[in-house]
């Protein structure tokens, strides 16, 4: 079951979808949208024209149990099955045509370990770009299936990178993940907040002023490699998101010992010690172009 909330403006407009808690232990996404909810109740913003669908918690068993997914990874492999077999495949099930119907995705999540808001788009056209800018984000990301690739992982399943934003894409939505900050910082809940009122303005459903902060350019990163979790490994730094490194830099080792290095200058991204084997252990972007 997924509980979602639709306001609906006066006059014809666009459809926008707002996610919270697609992984569950990420709660900022889910207070922000619990605030405008309540703000839209209270009439302090108006939808004045199209549609807002909420999903406050996407993944509502492990946000109850503080986990990031029950059974498996709800933001992979996120497509229709005539035969789900996990919990979170039954979800997906409910997702889907929410996310085939919507003209943009705003999808909100949180990190392990601290750093700036960053977005994950599926395309870094200018027009994405610039709306992860809006949104705060201080960098976009992009390339994660071709990281799966790179990785050797791809090729066993294609569809493991399929998420929130490459299925809405396929569907002709804006789509646009946003990494809010750490899950327990404060700050996280804000950038989330400001994205979602962000976001409403963008659509055209709202004539709120909150768009009048000057937005800066930011850096266009590609997903260079995944490293995935084989083991007791270490990093070679407490490294915190978009950590600049270089070609041949330490970056982590393996329980064995085995060291793993930069293969080029790139931006340390998601790094978490303590996610499940065969789980992402950090990703290597690189600037795009």
């Amino acid at each position: 079951m997924i509980k979602s909330v639709v306001y609906s403006g006066h006059k014809p407009g666009m459809k926008l979808l707002v996610l919270g808690a697609v992984h569950g232990n990420e709660v900022c996404g889910t207070a922000a949208i619990l605030r405008v909810m309540q703000e839209i109740d209270a009439g302090q913003i108006e939808i004045a024209s199209g549609q807002v669908t909420f999903v406050p918690t996407a993944n509502s068993r492990a946000y109850a149990s503080g986990r990031r997914y029950l059974e498996r990874n709800l933001n992979r492999y996120l497509l229709p099955s005539a035969n789900p077999q996990t919990y979170e495949a039954r979800l997906s099930n409910i997702l889907c045509p929410m996310l085939e119907s919507c003209d943009t995705l705003l999808d909100l999540h949180s990190y392990t370990i601290g750093g700036p808001p960053f977005a994950c788009l599926e395309t870094p056209d200018k027009e994405a770009v610039s709306l992860a800018a809006v949104m705060g984000a201080e960098a976009a990301v992009f390339g994660w299936e071709a990281g799966y690739a790179a990785s050797g992982r791809a090729a066993a399943n294609p569809d493991e990178g399929v998420g929130t934003t490459a299925y809405a894409t396929r569907f002709g939505a804006k789509a646009v993940l946003i990494e809010c900050g750490q899950h327990k910082d404060g700050e996280a809940v804000e950038v989330a907040y400001r994205a979602i009122r962000k976001a409403m303005r963008l659509a055209g459903l709202t004539s709120d002023p909150v768009l009048e902060d000057a937005v800066k350019p930011i850096p266009v990163l590609k997903i260079a490699q995944i490293y995935f979790r084989t083991d007791d490994g270490i990093f070679a730094e407490p490294w915190k998101n978009l950590t600049p490194v270089k070609q041949g830099q330490w970056l982590a080792s393996r329980a064995d010992g085995e060291r793993i290095v930069a293969p080029c200058d790139g931006y340390v991204l998601l790094p978490n010690l303590k996610v499940d084997l065969g789980a992402e252990w950090f990703y290597l972007g690189v600037k795009a172009g």
